[in-house]
């Protein structure tokens, strides 16, 4: 996919995906959901695996911005949680909409 093409599905200029690409730009989280719409994955396909899914996060230990209301901070750590919650059966989906994909 062009970077035009899913510039126009993200509703955003391709010079705002480029820098988003190159890291310039961060992404914000409901830019990330579009992504995922956009490219059929998860918002969680696009995050790193926590080193130990068993455990629950604590809001305290992660590198929050500190004008997040705690609702806001909750829902991040929900979505990070869930990353980390089955690896494996995520991984697994992944490889499933990629082979849907091509």
């Amino acid at each position: 996919m062009t970077q035009e093409t899913l510039a126009a599905k993200l509703d955003i200029s391709r010079g705002s995906l480029a820098n988003v690409e190159t890291g310039r730009q961060n992404v914000l989280v409901h830019q990330l959901y579009n992504f995922g719409l956009a490219l059929n994955l998860e918002p969680t396909d696009f995050l790193p695996i926590t080193p130990n899914a068993s455990a629950r996060l604590d809001l305290a230990e992660l590198p929050l911005p500190d004008d997040l209301k705690k609702n806001q901070k909750e829902q991040l750590a929900r979505l990070i949680d869930g990353v980390g919650m089955s690896a494996d059966q995520t991984g697994e989906e992944s490889r499933a909409r990629s082979n849907r994909r091509q």
